[in-house]
Parts: structure tokens; C-alpha cells; sequence
């Protein structure tokens, strides 16, 4: 269990500066827009839409841990193919509680900004040739 939680990686690092990244994004633009103001669920609008981006964020950081893990785990297991769908709509049904808690408690925007980030990511990183190797 210990080499499970010194991720080798380093991906969850990426994905927690990419999603910090676009929480800082939009809380510069949905805090004196006012969209904080009416997508947040909670007294103060700034509290709700920083605890949104912090939310993904720790969904981001759980999601890239949960995955390495995975990976490193399919060589030994006989069934892999099995343990890697599990494994997928267990990280699946983890987002939709990222989300659920973000249109309950939180700013669902906020939420939903920094859950897509790493796929915005991903993109521009294909479409412009950077950082792949």
C-alpha cells in the first residue's frame, strides 16, 4: 500500500496546477461579473465559488491518484480488463459527486470549470504539438 501513495508521476501535480489554474480563471471573471453571485449556493457568493474550485481540485488530485493506481495494478491482475471498468465508473460516479456536491452546497460553475480543465488541457497540448514527447 506504501508504493500506492508516492505517485511516480507526477501527473496529479499537473492536473492540480491546470485545474488551480482555471479556478483562478474564473474566479477573476465570475466574482466581479456577478455570476458568483447567482450560481452560488451559499451566503457569501465568494466562499461558494472558492469552495467549488477547491472541491475539483480535490477531485482532480483523487481522480490522477486513483488512475495511477490503477494503472500500476493492471500487470499483476489476471482480469485487468474487468478491474479497469470498475475502476473507470468508480472514477466516474466520484465526479458525479464532485458535481453533486457542487450544485447542492457550492458554485456548480466553479466545479464544473476545473473538472473540464485537464481535457482543455489536453487539447490545446494536441492540437499545438506542445508537451507531447
Amino acid at each position: 500500500m506504501k508504493k500506492f501513495l508516492r505517485p511516480a508521476s507526477g501527473e496529479w501535480l499537473r492536473m492540480l496546477i491546470g485545474g488551480a489554474a482555471a479556478g483562478i480563471v474564473y474566479l477573476a471573471v465570475a466574482v466581479p461579473s456577478g455570476l458568483s453571485l447567482a450560481a452560488s449556493r451559499t451566503a457569501v457568493p465568494v466562499i461558494g465559488s472558492a469552495g467549488g474550485v477547491l472541491c475539483g481540485c480535490a477531485y482532480l488530485v483523487v481522480n490522477a491518484l486513483l488512475l495511477e493506481m490503477t494503472v500500476r495494478s493492471l500487470a499483476s491482475r489476471p482480469n485487468a480488463q474487468r478491474f479497469y471498468r470498475l475502476s473507470y465508473i468508480g472514477r466516474y460516479l466520484l465526479a458525479g459527486a464532485a458535481l453533486t456536491v457542487g450544485f447542492a452546497f457550492l458554485d456548480p460553475f466553479a466545479v464544473f470549470v476545473v473538472l473540464i480543465s485537464p481535457k482543455i488541457t489536453y487539447l490545446v497540448s494536441a492540437l499545438t504539438g506542445l508537451g507531447l514527447k
